[in-house]
């Protein structure tokens, strides 16, 4: 008997705490046809092909096809220009964490040689 893949898209593995496979057997989980489910499962925002085929329809239809070249240029210098901001964002947060790390570096080698001197 060959054991099928089976949980409502509710329980799929984005909506799921802890394990991806929460809730699956092992056997279930490394099962090819398991594998498989999960994979075609992701979707772009938690929308499937269907959903994204329908909302480029309804684009099509509402900005006309001249007009769709223009907004996806500009949806993805938008996109660039915002992961462009995440990058310094983070590279300024991990700065920061470096700076006060070598701060309390210094403070505590200050209140050692404080506390060495008075022992002395």
């Amino acid at each position: 008997m060959r054991a099928t893949c089976s949980y409502s898209a509710a329980q799929s593995p984005r909506f799921l705490s802890g394990s991806p496979l929460q809730g699956v057997s092992r056997i279930h989980a490394a099962s090819p046809r398991c594998q498989q489910r999960l994979v075609t499962r992701m979707g772009l925002f938690g929308l499937g092909i269907p959903e994204v085929a329908v909302i480029a329809g309804i684009a099509v239809l509402v900005f006309g096809p001249s007009k769709l070249p223009e907004l996806g240029r500009e949806l993805g210098k938008s996109v660039k220009s915002f992961q462009t901001a995440a990058k310094e964002f983070e590279s300024e947060l991990k700065n920061s964490a470096d700076d006060v790390a070598d701060e309390g570096k210094k403070l505590a080698d200050d209140v050692k040689s404080k506390v060495d001197d008075t022992m002395k």
